[in-house]
């Protein structure tokens, strides 16, 4: 789903006026006119058809965080956590390995202490 700002598109044409009873191929819309019902202008028309011929869908959106739901987001945070955490993650835990083998093999070899 893709989330439309109305202050991307400038802001509401006074003398814009969509006629919600058009059809198909109306205006030279190729998508259904209904569609554009929340539009405030022709910037925005134009965007709800281009994505909506690309066959996705459209919701318009308040500002705020609703950026963080777009899939650019999730792919950042997918590759954070593939590129950056856990690599972090798999070194941490081999050298606590490491760490733990080292010492007990030492302990092992090392000859008993006598005091006398």
């Amino acid at each position: 789903m893709v989330c439309l700002f109305h202050s991307d598109y400038g802001p509401a044409d006074p003398a814009f006026k969509l006629d919600p009873g058009s059809t198909v191929g109306v205006r030279g819309w190729i998508v259904d006119a209904s569609s554009f019902k929340e539009a405030r202008n022709i910037g925005e028309v134009e965007a709800i058809q281009r994505h909506l011929l690309r066959g996705e869908s459209v919701s318009w959106c308040d500002q705020g965080y609703a950026w963080v739901e777009q899939d650019a987001i999730g792919w950042f945070y997918t590759a954070t956590l593939l590129l950056v955490i856990l690599p972090y993650l798999i070194l941490k835990i081999k050298a606590r390995a490491k760490g733990r083998s080292g010492r007990t093999k030492t302990r092992d070899r090392s000859p008993a202490r006598v005091t006398h």
